[in-house]
């Protein structure tokens, strides 16, 4: 009897051990197209993105990319899924055709999510949007989620960034030097936009390619004619800067 308890509890120990090993995070993909057309013009929707699975932790961090998703469609309305979102959003370009039946071209949303890191404490999600509803150009932007791996958890800025007054001085540094601004010069003078408070830290932030990354998307600091500044650091020349394991 004592040996069919002692290889009960073997067997026991070994289930356990490999439902742990099992039980890790792990992402597939999901993608979502729609599509409407007036005439030979259409309005199309294509989101990508990954979906968590396997750990409780999963279904946070899915819950937040989806809200984020959502945001990228009309702001001042609310939507309970990207099906109502994309109906809404094609709804509107039969609209617009309706009331002006020769405009010119399409109207289209795109939203690719991509995973930029995964460490045992930290992930990133890179969300990259191109869209055109009309107008002199289309419009595009990137932007960073990060989440505690663990738990799941949405990180706020201050989770990200440890220490912002060091964070900008460095991003300043290097936003100047990416800009070719001299010495003297104030950022005002060179053409960009700041609010009274002075040089600020971009809307996009994250964790890519084992580097910490910063963009600044058209408009946010700067004309659209210039694009993104995109700034990058070595995660070991940030320690104590920026959180990260």
């Amino acid at each position: 009897m004592k040996y069919i308890v002692i290889l009960a509890s073997i067997l026991c120990f070994a289930c356990s051990k490999s439902e742990q090993i099992e039980a890790q995070l792990s992402f597939s993909t999901k993608t979502f197209t729609s599509e409407r057309c007036v005439d030979d013009n259409c309005a199309e929707v294509k989101v990508s993105w990954p979906v968590a699975e396997n750990v409780p932790a999963a279904s946070l961090i899915n819950e937040e990319i989806g809200l984020q998703l959502l945001a990228y469609f009309q702001q001042d309305k609310t939507y309970d899924n990207l099906d109502s979102a994309a109906n809404d959003y094609l709804n509107s370009y039969e609209e617009f055709k309706s009331d002006f039946p020769d405009a010119p071209g399409g109207w289209s949303i795109e939203v690719n999510v991509e995973k930029t890191y995964e460490s045992d404490s930290t992930l990133s999600f890179k969300f990259t949007e191109f869209n055109f509803s009309g107008g002199a150009h289309p419009n595009s932007s990137v932007y960073y989620m990060n989440f505690d791996a663990q738990s799941g958890e949405y990180l706020s800025v201050d989770r990200v960034v440890l220490d912002e007054k060091k964070m900008l001085e460095i991003t300043e540094k290097a936003f100047r030097k990416h800009h070719e601004v001299a010495e003297g010069k104030s950022l005002e003078e060179a053409g960009f936009f700041l609010p009274e408070t002075g040089f600020f830290l971009p809307n996009a932030m994250g964790y890519e390619d084992e580097k910490f990354h910063l963009t600044y998307i058209p408009y946010e600091i700067g004309p659209y004619v210039m694009g993104y500044t995109e700034l990058e650091f070595e995660l070991q020349d940030l320690r104590g800067i920026v959180g990260w394991k």
